[in-house]
């Protein structure tokens, strides 16, 4: 049977919030209960639950809702039982009986009508003059103070977020040109080299806020060699050194953050080939340097609120020609695949 009037009862209810991930079963967190006191937690008229608050005030108690009253989901009005040296708190189905409260102790309702099932986690807080009630599907963690003594409430559902402001970053990982080796083979047979390799990265990203920043970084792609020649011999190389601007969009998932970028590169590559005919050695070279378009994307999961892992995958032309003028040009292309560390800096 449909009910029409709760969704707008749960609408209307304060202090709820949808969260991440899936919780196993009910579970009732207490917050800023005095150090020690005996915390328990009643369903209906049935106790499910029972344990000490900590030093901190908290109180972590499985509720097993199925076992104790044979139902999975309920409509509940939610009670705190405020004694002495202990806390009670209630969850209490429409229409069912409850317990009384105990000689001297206070009984507080919460305000709101509460959709309890398993997968919600329950967050009772007693800090203000009246308890509130958050409540969240999946897990949640009880959040601690910063460096600065302050607790980030709406940062308290994940584990971490992915930041904001100034991120610096370093990682390594795999390069490869998509026709050098064949421009500097040639006609000649044979020929050999490799144009694929390690491949070095440094960056700084500022994020503006978690879902757009801008980025430059450093790129030091792994050399191109090539050597063959039957009649005469050659043996050529390409390095090159890649600098990039680019806009990053994001998606944030808690501590994790897809995220793709597009912008341009600025190159500056030596192209090098020794030849040798009988005894003859002869080293020509030149210098090429332009501007080329990139783009990329990647992941990122801090692992702790000051660093972060990250992979990712991009593609840049490196085009541009040879620097005092001349017929030598370059125009490849770069596919980069790397992954590293990130580090959050200030605040």
């Amino acid at each position: 049977m449909q009910r029409p009037w709760r969704p707008m009862l749960l609408a209307a209810a304060l202090h709820v919030s949808a969260g991440a991930g899936m919780a196993a079963a009910q579970t009732v967190i207490l917050r800023n209960a005095p150090a020690g006191a005996e915390i328990e937690v009643v369903l209906n008229a049935a106790t499910v639950g029972t344990g000490p608050a900590d030093a901190a005030g908290v109180a972590i108690i499985p509720a097993p809702m199925k076992q104790a009253i044979g139902k999975s989901e309920i409509d509940a009005n939610v009670f705190v039982d405020v004694c002495e040296t202990s806390r009670r708190v209630l969850i209490v189905e429409v229409g069912a009986a409850t317990v009384p409260p105990a000689a001297g102790c206070a009984r507080r309702q919460i305000s709101g009508l509460y959709w309890i099932r398993p997968v919600n986690t329950v967050v009772v807080n007693l800090a203000g003059v009246e308890p509130t009630l958050l409540l969240i599907r999946g897990e949640y963690e009880v959040p601690v103070p910063g460096p600065d003594g302050t607790i980030d409430e709406d940062g308290a559902r994940f584990r971490r977020l992915a930041p904001t402001g100034v991120v610096l970053s370093g990682g390594v990982g795999l390069s490869k040109l998509s026709e050098a080796l064949e421009v500097a083979c040639g006609s000649a047979t044979p020929c050999s080299g490799d144009d694929s390799g390690l491949a070095y990265t440094g960056a700084v990203t500022y994020w503006i806020t978690r879902f757009f920043g801008v980025e430059g970084s450093y790129v030091k792609p792994s050399s191109m060699t090539a050597e063959g020649g039957s009649s005469y011999t050659f043996d050529s190389t390409l390095e090159a050194d890649l600098w990039t601007v680019a806009a990053v969009i994001g998606a944030p998932i808690g501590p994790v953050r897809l995220y793709g970028k597009a912008g341009a590169n600025y190159h500056q590559a030596t192209s090098t080939t020794t030849q040798t005919i009988n005894t003859a050695t002869q080293t020509f070279a030149f210098n090429t340097q332009g501007w080329g378009w990139l783009f990329g994307g990647g992941l990122e999961g801090w692992v702790t609120p000051r660093v972060a892992i990250f992979g990712e995958a991009g593609l840049a032309k490196m085009k541009g020609d040879a620097e005092g003028g001349g017929e030598a040009f370059i125009d490849e292309r770069l596919r980069l695949l790397v992954g590293g560390i990130r580090v959050h800096v200030g605040r």
